[in-house]
């Protein structure tokens, strides 16, 4: 039985923390959107605009679903996105394509100014082709209405309050067993 644990959360949530923190723990390989994804757009740097950096997300969204879907029936994934950036009915439909029998999912909550604040500090590092600076007010109105995509139960991490990794660690096992 195939097993998903979903680490979704608006950008810069502290999803990709959380997902390396459950893999060190449990030794399940990660598949991360932007870990697929950031390759391509490091080849045509030059060219990415929000549109095409919105193609590749989706290509990079299809690809970890299609790693999934051809993994032995026992295998489970750590999969790293917002995924709220899909219609939940394609999340839907990649989950019923890809077998997987138990998903749960860790939902990273983050106030507007915390998000505000992360995004700010890593821009300067990041690949180039993820939104600048101008992306900002948007990501503080999703912060403020972003929701988890409740396919399966639901472990909230309130990234404002720091998250205790025992707890979810705790709460993981329980699910998987």
């Amino acid at each position: 039985m195939k097993k998903l644990i979903l680490v979704n959360g608006i950008p810069a949530s502290g999803k990709s923390s959380v997902a390396r923190a459950l893999s060190e723990y449990f030794n399940f390989p990660v598949l991360s959107i932007d870990e697929i994804k950031e390759p391509f757009m490091v080849q045509f740097s030059d060219i990415i605009d929000r549109p095409l950096n919105r193609k590749l997300g989706y290509a990079a969204y299809e690809s970890m679903f299609n790693i999934v879907k051809s993994s032995p029936p026992d295998t489970v994934f750590i999969m790293d996105a917002w995924f709220g950036f899909r219609e939940r009915s394609v999340l839907a439909d990649y989950l019923a394509m890809c077998g997987c029998q138990t998903v749960i999912e860790i939902w990273n909550k983050v106030s507007p100014a915390l998000v505000a604040e992360r995004y700010q500090h890593r821009c300067g590092c990041r690949v180039k082709g993820h939104p600048g600076e101008e992306y900002i007010p948007e990501l503080i109105l999703l912060a403020e209405k972003a929701q988890p995509m409740e396919f399966g139960e639901v472990y909230t991490v309130d990234q404002d309050k720091g998250g205790n990794n025992e707890d979810l660690i705790l709460w993981v096992k329980n699910r998987l067993n």
